[in-house]
């Protein structure tokens, strides 16, 4: 099995959501999930994107072979935002002392964080 070069993408992804508190003092809660993972390519329609049902969040991470570096991820949903994308090992992905089952058993670690709800003033 050909070891990962540092071009391969990893192979798992893991979203950490931590919801925005108004009190900076209060211990944040976080949670992570397993998303739902649909591939999209150029040439399919763009509305195949939007959200299906309500408080669906839709996050598109554009991983470019071509482009080096870490990809780029954004948000479709309006009250959900991204702070962070980060590449780490995938815990338990590996089994001690068996020969590796893929090329590359690191994760995408997506970080969001819920965006506060704007106040609009009426003038």
């Amino acid at each position: 099995m050909a070891l990962p070069t540092p071009t391969d993408p990893p192979y798992y992804v893991l979203v950490s959501h931590s919801q925005s508190l108004s009190n900076p003092a209060a211990p944040a809660s976080t949670s992570l999930s397993h998303p739902v993972i649909e591939y999209h390519y150029a040439d399919d329609p763009p509305n195949s994107l939007l959200p299906q049902h309500p408080g669906e969040h839709i996050l598109v991470l554009d991983y470019d072979p071509a482009r080096p570096g870490s990809p780029s991820v954004k948000s479709l949903s309006p009250d959900l935002a991204i702070s962070a994308v980060k590449v780490t090992d995938a815990p338990g992905a590996a089994v001690a002392g068996e020969p590796p089952l893929r090329t590359n058993n690191s994760m995408y670690l997506i970080e969001t964080t819920t965006r506060p709800i704007e106040k609009f003033v009426r003038c």
